[in-house]
This record gives C-alpha cells, sequence and structure tokens, in this order.
C-alpha cells in the first residue's frame, strides 16, 4: 500500500491526478493514518526530473508573473496594434479550444463512465460475483454499485444499500472499501462478514478475517466473531461478541431473531413487504420473540409468530 499512497501523493502534488484517481485519494485521506502517507522529502525523492535554468528562464518568469519584460524594448506604434490585434485572436482562438475541449470530454464523460449497478427486487436471496471475483450474497431490496474500476484502479470501491454478505477475493494490492454506506465506511484485504447498511442502523459482523470501519476520521479494527456498529448520540463505535451464524442466517432464506422486540420483527417484515402494512396487537408490544422465520413467505410468518403466542397477534390492514 505504501507504493501506491505514494504513487497517488506524488501526482497529487504534481497535479496530475485524473477524477476517478482524485475520489480514491481523498477517500484515504479519511480513512488512512497520518503515519500511513510518505514524507514530502520521500515523494519528492520519487521524481527522478532534473531542472536547469537556462539563460531566459529568469525573462519568462518576470513575465509570467507581471506581464512586462526585464529589458524592455521599444516598439513601433503600427506593431502594437497589430500586436493588440493578434493577441486578441489568439485569446479567442484559445477559448474556442478550450470550450470545444470541455464539450468533448462531457460528452465522453457521460458514456465512458457508466456505474455498474446491482439490485435485488425480488423476495428471494440474490447470489453475485463481482468483476474481481468477490462473492455477495444479497438481500431482498439492497442494491451494490461499484465505484470504481476493479481492473485498473487502486482500489475496489462499492457503495452498499440494505444488507448482504461479502467473501471478498483476497488481494493485498488493491484493498476492497465499502464508502459512503450507512454510517461508516469499511475496508477489508480478504474476508467474509455480514453488513447491514441503513441510516441509524449500521452493523458488521465478522466471520473471519479482519476489517476496519470508520467514520469522520474515527476508526475502529474489528476481529473474528464480534459485532460493531456506530453510536450516533456517543459519537463513537461500539464493538461486541455476536453470533456470526445468527447474523446471516438469512442467507439460506431465513430471517433469524433472539429476543427481538416483535414491533422490530413487524418493522422488518414491512419492510421486506411494503405492500403488507403489518400492524402489531399494542398489548404484544413489550414482547420478544426468539427463533427463525421464512424470509419469502409471509402468510408463513405470520402463522408461526400468531401459533407462538396463541392467538392472532398481528394483522393487515
Amino acid at each position: 500500500m505504501n507504493s501506491k499512497i505514494a504513487a497517488l501523493y506524488k501526482k497529487f502534488l504534481k497535479g496530475e491526478l485524473s477524477p476517478e484517481e482524485n475520489a480514491i485519494f481523498l477517500d484515504l485521506l479519511t480513512s488512512c493514518d497520518r503515519d500511513e502517507f510518505p514524507d514530502v522529502e520521500e515523494v519528492v525523492a520519487l521524481d527522478d526530473r532534473d531542472c536547469e535554468l537556462n539563460k531566459t528562464t529568469s525573462e519568462d518568469i518576470f513575465f509570467t508573473i507581471t506581464g512586462t519584460s526585464l529589458t524592455p524594448s521599444v516598439i513601433p506604434i503600427w506593431k502594437r496594434r497589430w500586436s493588440v490585434i493578434s493577441a486578441a485572436a489568439c485569446l479567442l482562438l484559445i477559448g474556442l479550444a478550450c470550450l470545444f475541449q470541455f464539450k468533448v470530454k462531457e460528452q465522453h464523460g457521460t458514456t465512458a463512465s457508466e456505474i455498474v449497478h446491482y439490485s435485488n427486487p425480488t423476495k428471494f436471496v440474490k447470489q453475485l460475483v463481482l468483476p474481481d471475483g468477490t462473492h455477495v450474497s444479497l438481500r431482498q431490496g439492497a442494491e451494490i454499485e461499484l465505484l470504481s474500476d476493479f481492473d485498473t484502479d487502486s482500489l475496489r470501491r462499492i457503495k452498499l444499500s440494505g444488507e448482504a454478505f461479502f467473501e471478498v477475493a483476497k488481494n493485498a494490492e488493491q484493498p476492497f472499501v465499502i464508502a459512503s454506506s450507512g454510517d461508516f465506511d469499511v475496508r477489508v484485504l480478504g474476508t467474509a462478514f455480514n453488513l447491514n447498511c441503513s441510516e441509524g442502523r449500521s452493523s458488521l459482523v465478522l466471520n473471519h478475517g479482519k476489517v476496519r470501519v470508520s467514520r469522520a476520521g474515527q476508526y475502529s479494527v474489528v476481529s473474528p466473531g464480534e459485532k460493531v456498529a456506530y453510536d450516533v448520540r456517543q459519537k463513537q463505535f461500539d464493538v461486541a461478541k455476536a453470533d456470526t451464524s445468527t447474523a446471516s442466517n438469512w442467507k439460506s432464506d431465513l430471517l433469524s431473531f433472539n429476543q427481538v422486540p416483535l414491533a422490530q420483527i413487524v418493522a422488518d417484515l414491512n419492510n421486506l413487504y411494503p405492500d403488507s402494512h403489518l400492524e402489531l396487537i399494542d398489548s404484544f408490544r413489550t414482547e420478544s420473540y426468539t427463533g427463525y422465520l421464512p424470509a419469502s413467505d409471509l402468510e408463513k410468518s405470520l402463522k408461526m409468530l400468531n401459533t407462538a403466542f396463541n392467538q392472532t397477534i398481528i394483522h393487515k390492514k
């Protein structure tokens, strides 16, 4: 990573970053520690170009800054008028050329930089394989966008909306980053984890490997068998032990609950089936449920819940 960061840093100092590389560099600035970046001296040492000042360099520098020559010469009036006309014509041509180039780039950008997008509008779990070989189980209603070119960029950046299980293909030279998703960003090399991205309720459960989550300069490293979430009120990450099998049981088309309030279960079912408009009897709002429900069969789920409490506790509007 140090060599790739140094290469981007060098191009940044020289003003040669492409828009895609600039986005990656800004992401690195927010997700890397300060000591992960090379010193300016190290970056300058990477540039082997020599700089020699010839006899006209001082004259050129002075003219560029002041617009006048160090050794002004007397110019006839007829030459001055034609000089002004020539300068105006050159400026006009330059302006037209810049406008044409901008339009060409704008048109090229709209056609070439197409965003790769995956979604799961079905009521079943969708299996995906990303261009780098990463396997993804995409939960119902979830969406993924690829934010970088996995073949050429130094980072594999994606955005997730909803819940998914990742088995990331290992590539130490090209970290996998889930950015702008839910409450925090995720950075990994090669690992398996369950990630639920929803504003104010994002959480990650790590099966194996190691991940780093970050938000607004804060970060936390998560180990296998741990769950991490961001506490918005306390403005800190909460890491605790977790049951990895329970967290990803939905991959087998099961919804898993462990002492979860019925009100939360009904809310989850309404998210999964937005047209169902389920309501819970008020007297059962403080009750909890432990068990499994089929993710693709609402009627069976309702029957199991009503049977567990020996009466109809959930009904449709």
